[in-house]
């Protein structure tokens, strides 16, 4: 196992081999800078075993949002921000990557998002006339993990969304694909106490 590969896989928690195996391949894809943040901020990604609930596994949810999982249609994947914790109920690279986008949020901000303070993220934001997908549209959150998976190319055949990819990022939206860039060039480093 290389360092990289041992590095993303101190990161997950998951019920099987192959479910940690195919979260370790995505995460890796974030680079070395990106997951030693994470791991030096405390950030965990969790899969859920089949038929396992988000509440049985996070307290923060089960205060929050105790009827959560008889939602008619659970989310794939949830980030708890005073738990650090990113929890997949799939675990496909679309969900994983779009998790731990806010995992790279919530440790950039040092424990809070930084994209809901981040004057440069939010001014990109708020003037922004396409998004590289839907969701980005959303919030400020949801706009950081929708550039970082659009960055990392990780998406799901199955989703109705456009394939989010580095190349439509450029396209749609070259200053948020900038911000993005720097953050992969050198922030993320920066960023390690």
């Amino acid at each position: 196992m290389d360092d990289l590969t041992a590095l993303a896989a101190r990161l997950v928690d998951a019920p099987s081999e192959a479910a940690r195996l195919g979260l370790v391949r995505t995460l890796v894809r974030f680079g070395p800078a990106a997951l030693r943040l994470a791991e030096v901020r405390g950030m965990r990604v969790v899969a859920l075993a089949r038929g396992e609930r988000f509440t049985a596994r996070s307290r923060r949810l089960r205060e929050l949002a105790p009827h959560l999982d008889t939602w008619p249609t659970p989310p794939a994947g949830l980030f708890v921000v005073e738990e650090r914790t990113a929890y997949l109920r799939s675990r496909s690279p679309l969900a994983a990557a779009h998790e731990f986008g806010h995992a790279l949020d919530c440790a950039l901000g040092e424990g809070a998002y930084r994209s809901n303070e981040d004057g440069d993220l939010r001014s990109i934001f708020a003037s922004a006339t396409a998004f590289v997908t839907p969701y980005a549209a959303t919030a400020p959150d949801e706009f950081f993990a929708e550039l970082l998976r659009a960055y990392v190319e990780c998406n799901d055949r199955r989703s109705p969304w456009p394939a989010a990819t580095r190349a439509r990022l450029r396209e749609v939206d070259a200053r948020a694909f900038a911000y993005v860039e720097r953050l992969f060039a050198h922030g993320f480093a920066e960023a390690l106490p």
